[in-house]
């Protein structure tokens, strides 16, 4: 499931809407003050589907955008959200980790629930959904 995080964060990096900003991954030690940032995060999932030996995985990939406050951060934000959707919602990840993974959909957009002091911020929460297997019973 967390195979998907180094991909997405490659995705981000490589938009042009998101030059000079922090394009990180929640897995890696860095600097989280950074702003304008792109934070990409595994924050759970919902089975799906659950047979006698598979289960359908659906996690859940959020991206924090995240700007500083000023005149012009509605407009940042929003060249952000754009380009995160054009590239992310629609897109299949395909093999990853042995399993292929079904196309990225976007589920909803709100406003996370950190709000540091001086930043402005939004979440895109996309889905993917994998089947993995589990014990094969004998009889």
């Amino acid at each position: 499931m967390l195979a998907l995080e180094p991909h997405l964060k490659t995705r981000l990096q490589a938009l042009p809407a998101l030059t000079g900003w922090a394009v990180r991954a929640w897995s890696e030690l860095t600097d989280r003050r950074v702003m304008p940032a792109a934070d990409v995060r595994c924050t759970g999932a919902h089975t799906l589907d659950s047979s006698a030996s598979t289960v359908t995985l659906d996690p859940a990939w959020t991206v924090t955008l995240i700007v500083p406050r000023s005149d012009q951060a509605a407009d940042h934000l929003d060249a952000a959200l754009t380009a995160v959707i054009a590239s992310l919602h629609n897109w299949y990840p395909g093999q990853l980790s042995g399993r292929p993974w079904r196309r990225m959909a976007l589920q909803t957009v709100r406003e996370p629930e950190f709000s540091p002091e001086g930043a402005a911020a939004y979440e895109l929460i996309f889905t993917s959904s994998a089947v993995y297997h589990g014990q094969v019973l004998a009889r």
